[in-house]
């Protein structure tokens, strides 16, 4: 019985808080990171602001909650989905997955980002979420050039920019309502990106420099 009510606590819980992200999300998206306040989410979500100081430090982590919650985790959803590959597989999925259906969730990122250079505690917590990205990013490009299929010559950093690039670049594009490009053709460019990416090959005769 004690198992079955602790079951449904958590169920209870976990209904709420993705009812007060979902209100995030809303508030977020009509009136800004600024003029939104925590009471018209509660308002909106049918609870008191308790219940969201109680699961978020403040409107800052609220909003990266919500983002988070709307923007799916491409590089946990490859590296869980139980697909063996090599490191360049794996950016490739990660390339694949930048056309999936974000729900919203551009908008919500973009509005963390402007808001953030106003907004100091939005800015830290939003470089640390970068951050760990990057540590994972540069743990899988790390591994690739280990195993021979990146370039060594290469730095890590500059390879995981131009990731964080082409990702923010989609979410920008999104944003300003622009067509997607057709899957196919786009993991044909990703994976023509990658080939650059690998160890320069010497086939050409010599004296070519072509």
């Amino acid at each position: 019985m004690a198992d079955t009510r602790s079951s449904q606590t958590r169920s209870t819980g976990s209904e709420l808080t993705d009812r007060l992200l979902h209100a995030a999300a809303e508030v977020f998206a009509e009136k800004g990171y600024e003029k939104a306040g925590v009471a018209e989410i509660a308002r909106r979500a049918g609870v008191t602001t308790g219940a969201i100081y109680n699961r978020f430090g403040g409107k800052a982590e609220l909003l990266l909650e919500a983002v988070d919650h709307h923007v799916p985790d491409s590089l946990d959803a490859v590296l869980n989905s139980g697909r063996s590959g090599s490191a360049t597989d794996v950016l490739s999925s990660l390339g694949d997955h930048l056309l999936d259906d974000l729900d919203g969730g551009h908008g919500l990122f973009l509005e963390a980002v402007v808001a953030a250079r106003r907004d100091p505690e939005l800015a830290a917590r939003l470089r640390s979420r970068v951050a760990d990205e990057d540590r994972r990013l540069g743990k899988i490009i790390n591994e690739g050039t280990s195993d021979g299929l990146l370039d060594s010559d290469l730095d890590e950093q500059a390879v995981v920019r131009l990731a964080h690039a082409i990702g923010f670049g989609m979410l920008l594009t999104r944003s300003m309502g622009l067509d997607l490009p057709d899957p196919d053709h786009w993991h044909a460019v990703i994976d023509r990106i990658l080939a650059g990416l690998a160890l320069p090959t010497d086939d050409s005769p010599p004296g070519d420099e072509t």
